[in-house]
């Protein structure tokens, strides 16, 4: 007897399932506990690095985010008042005083502005100039600051102002934010997609399919699995050098499926692992163990093969019986033995509208997550928040615009 190797092209690794998903939830009260203590902590954090900046000979003037821990401190962790008015960079005196009329006037609101602003100087920067801000980032979203200056002294005369004025102006007046970019296909809001997204909209909406009840979400992403920051720490004048054990970027493929109910199951596609098989020997040469082509990408056979691990974990919640399977439509997905598949088990498929991402809530869902433990702490009203979203969409969808 001898042995010799299989191998399953299509081999998937289970990540975390729509159970192990539900195990690692929190209850409901250190839900909220949690989600408190951490919005107080940013709180804090930004109070802190506020109050570095202002000037200790400058009158005290106490922010709203001062004051919303002031109160935290006070009355959910029961400090006494100087304490709270410590920890929250406030004097000890005005948190006295602010503590007992609290207790005295209970309908007295502590974020009331005590000052006027009626007398204060006029910037040179009005709402005329803050529409043209707007709009010059909505038609060029890439323009620099020094640009938008430029544009504001031709376009409006007697008008000097430094780039910084502007920068500031940008970001407290207009809601302005330099982020990376996003980008875009220009086929995306085309007149044909938007057309197709209406026609999309109004066949499902008169069904019985509805995103927050009846319906899963698949999607693959590709991702480093070390993934890093691609910035670094390192003495000044010299360049910021990490170590690795490849400079090449390894890709993987993750497979998931999401609900309303929660995370159903998440598949992690890896190398293709060889199996032995015994044979028997006597009076036969040597076989050869096949050289079996392995799939580099991402093919109908894997996602066939995670359909199927994602319809065993459906079978196992009868709340789930029934279901419509929202996905893409790539040809990887639309293949007629996975419409099959689905179909003789009992549930239903929906391939969304080409270049329709927001459509399809688990595009959200990866943003924020990548691996199993941070599949499992991804909180259910999260999950819920993404699918929402994505119904928000549809109003969109049925007047054209672009999503």
């Amino acid at each position: 007897m001898e042995w010799i190797e299989e191998v399953d092209p299509f081999h998937l690794e289970t990540l975390t399932t729509l159970q192990k998903y539900q195990q690692a939830q929190p209850t409901e009260q250190e839900r909220m506990r949690g989600d408190l203590d951490e919005t107080m902590n940013e709180v804090a954090l930004r109070t802190k690095e506020e109050g570095s900046k202002k000037s200790r000979k400058s009158y005290k003037v106490y922010s709203a985010d001062q004051k919303v821990l002031f109160l935290y401190y006070l009355q959910v962790k029961l400090c006494k008042a100087a304490k709270a008015a410590r920890l929250s960079g406030v004097t000890e005196r005005t948190g006295q005083q602010w503590a007992k009329r609290l207790k005295d006037e209970p309908e007295w609101d502590i974020f009331e502005k005590q000052t006027n602003k009626d007398k204060q100087k006029t910037g040179m920067l009005q709402e005329e100039h803050k529409e043209y801000i707007i709009n010059l980032y909505d038609q060029n979203p890439q323009a620099c600051g020094v640009d938008i200056v430029d544009s504001l002294t031709k376009s409006f005369e007697n008008f000097s102002l430094k780039e910084t004025s502007a920068r500031n102006f940008m970001k407290t007046e207009c809601n302005l934010s330099f982020k990376r970019a996003t980008l875009r296909s220009s086929e995306r809001n085309s007149e044909d997609k938007l057309r197709q997204r209406f026609e999309w909209v109004e066949r499902w909406t008169s069904t019985d399919m509805d995103y927050l009840f009846n319906c899963v979400f698949v999607d693959e992403s590709g991702f480093d699995i070390n993934i890093r920051p691609p910035s670094a720490w390192s003495t000044v004048g010299t360049p910021a050098i990490v170590e690795t054990k490849s400079t090449k970027v390894t890709s993987h493929t993750i497979l998931g499926t999401i609900s309303a109910i929660g995370v159903v199951d998440i598949e992690l596609r890896v190398a293709a692992k060889p199996k032995q098989r015994r044979i028997d020997r006597v009076g036969r040469k040597r076989k050869q163990t096949p050289n079996v082509k392995k799939p580099k990408e991402t093919t109908t056979g894997h996602y066939l093969n995670f359909i199927r691990k994602t319809l065993d974990e459906m079978d196992k919640n009868p709340l789930m019986n029934g279901f419509y399977i929202v996905m893409d439509n790539v040809p990887i997905h639309t293949h007629n033995d996975i419409d099959e598949l689905i179909t003789s088990r009992g549930y239903r498929s929906i391939y969304l509208p080409p270049h329709s991402p927001e459509l399809n809530p688990i595009e959200q869902f990866w943003s924020v997550t990548r691996i199993a433990d941070a599949c499992n702490n991804v909180p259910i009203q999260h999950v819920k928040a993404f699918i929402q979203h994505s119904c928000d969409q549809f109003e969109k969808c049925r007047t054209k615009e672009p999503i």
